[in-house]
Parts: structure tokens; C-alpha cells; sequence
């Protein structure tokens, strides 16, 4: 490495880079929107196709089978070819798939496009959180990364919003619209992605000095002195072997971010997307209050990221972050068990599960995933780890269903031993991240 990867890295934040920014954040609120307009759409899919609990288990895990796929495709793809052909296919995908739910006639169309939208989203991540962490400087990193997690929950409530406002103007029979209004946020999300560049340390990684140059000129406005600071990063023009993943510390690195997130995963996305459905049979509310109380904690998960985004992650750490919330959720959802038959205690431990799964643990793994990797492997390395988390969500979204039949308040209880297991083994070797340049945090990762 050299001293410009140093002034690259450090340096202050710049309008392009900011704008760089956004639009891989805005791959996550596609993603956030997606998830919760199935959630709320489950109840007109529910009575109109008449799908028993396994059935809705494999609606709900098709979009996550699709992205743990989507991600192990592609992450190679990201370090092979590129990161922007990656981030702009993945979003032209997202739109065909959606306008498709216009003309579903039976529960395994829809499951079919559940998937293309899910590989969709799934391609998309290695790509944007390997941009994300390749343009913004270290002191803002985590701040950036994370907010991709608040856009996540802006997109769920969006899709709660528009849920909500369809069905009460047009009944829960018109669910295929809801569904197809997640092409609009993505088309718009292409329009502005057309003019994101290339990564400067990717570009100069394969000897493409000049498309550096004028990757980095942008990323900084074109500001005096830009071109001087593109990163000089060792690499060739073929990317890193894959066996450097499996060596220490890289090794276990990729073993905590598989355990971290497969767990948070394999809870949070199955709470998150029966969420309606829970609440509705455990408390009893009307159709309209469940999603009520879904919009009401997923806002109340926004204001939590924001304050994690904010003053938290670069000021305490990814790694306080990672353990506070999950030893939370584990109390919560030991109380959902323990106070089941108290509707109060039950939405407030509910509400709470919710905020810091959204609004804590998963900006943990947002900041951590493209930061702990070397840029030669970031790409296959982030696939893995979300491999592995959307394989717990699907786990998790096939499961519960058919779970909460058989055992009720007592999936609970499980749910909170896995976030336990998922503390001790976070404590255990989670490292923190917090300001380290990536200069520094590739030198230690080959230490």
C-alpha cells in the first residue's frame, strides 16, 4: 500500500461520493420494500389462493432461496468483472420480476417469481456494500453502511404504506398490484445508477490506470488534487484465489459474519415477514391494526438506526452494537414466551425484537461485511456470508409457520437460544472495525 490509499481513505466526504452512496443504499430499500409488501400482501394471497402453512412457508422462503443464490452467483462476478455491471443488472432483473406478479393465477407462479425477485436482490448486495466500502473514507464508512440498514426499514414502511393504501381503497383482492409496485422504486433506482463508476480500487487492482483516474474524479467532484489520490492497491488483473478466504485470520473473519447473520437471519426475516399474521393470532386486532403495528415498529426501528447510524457506530462500535441488540432480541422473544397469554407484554417485546434486529444487529453486519475482507475477495466473500444469512431466512421463513402451529408461544423460547448462541459466538471472535482505514484493515487480514 501506498500513502495515497492513506489520503484516499481518510480524507473528508465529497458530493460524489455521497451520491455514490445512495444509490447502493437504494438497493437495500428495494430489498426492504420487497419484504414487507409480501407481508402485507399475505393477507389477500391467503384467502383468495388458499396456500396451507407449508405452502405459505415456501412463498415466504422462495425470495430468500433466490438471494442466498443470488449472492453466491454473483459475488465472484463482482471480483471477476467488475462491481457496477453487477449493480445495474441486478436491478433490471428486480423490475421484470415484480411487473410479473400482474399475471400470477397460482400460488407456484408466485413462488417462481419470488425467487427471480429474491437473486435479484441477492446479486445486488456483494456489489453495493463492496462500492459503499470502496468510496466512502473510514470515518464515515460505518455511518454510510449502516444507513444502508435504515434504508432497508424506510423501504419496509413504504411497502406498509402502499399496502395499507391500495387495500383500503381497492380491497385485499387487489394484492398482485401491491406486489408489482416494487418495479417503480427499482426503475427509478437504474435511472440513478447510470452514472456510477467502476471502483478506483478495482479499476487500478486490474491495471485500469485511466478508468481510475476517471472513476476517482468523479467520486470527488473532480476537486483539485483528485488524481493524485486514486488508490494504488497491489492485485493483477485476475482476482485473489478463493482459498485465501479459508486461511486465519480470514478464516474465522468469514466463520462469525456466517454465524452472526445466518442467525439474525434465520429469526429476524421470519418475525419480521409473518409479523401481520403473528400479531393478528396472538392479540387478536383487525386486518388494518396488524399492519398498524407492523408500520408502528418498523418506524420505531427507523429511529433506532438512525441514532445507531448517527452518533453510535463510529463513536462505541460495530462490535457493542452486535452484542447489545442481540442479547436484547433474546430477552424479548424470552418474553413473548414466558408473558404469552399478556397482550401488552407480547406487542411491546414484540416491538422491541424488531427495532433492534432492524434498527441495531443488522447495521452491525452491514458495516462489518465489506469491511473485514480484503478487496481482492470482498465480493465472493460477501456472497458467502449472505449466502448463508438468506439461507437462514430461509430456514427461518419455512419453518415458523408450521412451527407455531405445532409448538405456539414455545418457537419463541427456541428463537431466543439461538440469539444466545448467537452472543457467545459473536463475543467470542467479532473484532472491532471502528475508524480503521481499509489500508489498515487489509494489512490486518493478512497478519
Amino acid at each position: 500500500m501506498t500513502s495515497e490509499t492513506v489520503e484516499f481513505d481518510a480524507g473528508r466526504m465529497t458530493r460524489g461520493q455521497r451520491r455514490i452512496a445512495l444509490t447502493a443504499i437504494g438497493g437495500y430499500y428495494v430489498d426492504g420494500y420487497d419484504l414487507l409488501v409480501l407481508s402485507g400482501a399475505l393477507l389477500g394471497i391467503t384467502p383468495e389462493l388458499r396456500p396451507d402453512p407449508g405452502v405459505i412457508g415456501m412463498v415466504g422462503a422462495s425470495a430468500f432461496v433466490g438471494m442466498a443464490l443470488g449472492s453466491l452467483l454473483t459475488g465472484p462476478l463482482t471480483d471477476r468483472f467488475g462491481r457496477r455491471p453487477v449493480f445495474f443488472a441486478s436491478m433490471a432483473v428486480f423490475v421484470l420480476a415484480s411487473l410479473g406478479f400482474l399475471f400470477v393465477q397460482d400460488v407456484w407462479q408466485l413462488i417462481a417469481l419470488r425467487f427471480f425477485v429474491g437473486f435479484a436482490i441477492g446479486a445486488d448486495m456483494p456489489a453495493s456494500a463492496a462500492l459503499i466500502a470502496e468510496f466512502i473514507p473510514s470515518r464515515r464508512r460505518g455511518t454510510f453502511t449502516g444507513l444502508g440498514g435504515v434504508a432497508w426499514m424506510l423501504g419496509a414502511l413504504t411497502a406498509i404504506a402502499v399496502t395499507l393504501l391500495v387495500f383500503t381503497a381497492s380491497g385485499v383482492e387487489h394484492w398482485r398490484w401491491v406486489m408489482a409496485t416494487g418495479a417503480l422504486a427499482a426503475v427509478v433506482l437504474l435511472f440513478l445508477r447510470r452514472r456510477t463508476p467502476e471502483s478506483p480500487y478495482w479499476l487500478r487492482a486490474h491495471g485500469r490506470d485511466e478508468e481510475a483516474v476517471a472513476a476517482w474524479r468523479y467520486a470527488t467532484s473532480g476537486e483539485a488534487g483528485a488524481l493524485d489520490a486514486v488508490p494504488a492497491v497491489p492485485g493483477n488483473r485476475q482476482p485473489a484465489p478463493l482459498r485465501l478466504l479459508f486461511r486465519r485470520p480470514l478464516a474465522l473473519m468469514l466463520v462469525m459474519l456466517c454465524v452472526y447473520w445466518g442467525c439474525n437471519n434465520l429469526y429476524g426475516s421470519a418475525i419480521l415477514l409473518y409479523q401481520p399474521s403473528l400479531i393478528k393470532r396472538i392479540v387478536t386486532p383487525s386486518t388494518f391494526t396488524s399492519l398498524l403495528f407492523t408500520a408502528s415498529t418498523t418506524a420505531l426501528a427507523v429511529i433506532l438506526g438512525l441514532i445507531v447510524c448517527l452518533w453510535v457506530i463510529e463513536s462505541i462500535g460495530r462490535r457493542f452494537i452486535a452484542l447489545t441488540g442481540t442479547a436484547v432480541a433474546a430477552v424479548c422473544t424470552f418474553l413473548i414466551w414466558a408473558g404469552f397469554g399478556t397482550s401488552w407484554l407480547v406487542l411491546v417485546a414484540f416491538a422491541v425484537t424488531i427495532a433492534v434486529i432492524n434498527g441495531g444487529t443488522s447495521l452491525a453486519f452491514y458495516s462489518w461485511a465489506p469491511e473485514l475482507f480484503p478487496a481482492a475477495v470482498r465480493g465472493r466473500a460477501v456472497g458467502i456470508v449472505n449466502m448463508v444469512g438468506k439461507t437462514g431466512s430461509v430456514i427461518g421463513t419455512l419453518a415458523l409457520p408450521s412451527m407455531f402451529e405445532a409448538l405456539g408461544a414455545v418457537s419463541f423460547l427456541v428463537i431466543s437460544g439461538l440469539a444466545v448462541l448467537n452472543v457467545v459466538v459473536t463475543h467470542r471472535l467479532a473484532p472491532e472495525t471502528r475508524g480503521l482505514t481499509l489500508r489498515q484493515l487489509e494489512e490486518r487480514s493478512h497478519a
